[in-house]
């Protein structure tokens, strides 16, 4: 990720639903041991940290 990018981008998850969005933080759980380099893993962290705001999001689709 380029040090001048702003995050989160403009990403829209609307379209994402419980079980998907879950799946995608299973996925980085599962990747977090592997990051070696301590600014990748906080770097991942962000995202899950994004990830789990959204999951919280109540209009969802199911």
């Amino acid at each position: 990720m380029p040090k001048d990018s702003k995050f989160p981008y403009d990403l829209d998850l609307s379209t994402l639903d419980t079980a998907s969005i879950t799946n995608i933080l299973n996925d980085i759980e599962s990747h977090l041991p592997l990051m070696d380099n301590a600014g990748d893993r906080s770097q991942l962290l962000q995202v899950k940290a994004y990830f789990e705001k959204e999951l919280k999001i109540v209009s969802r689709l199911h």
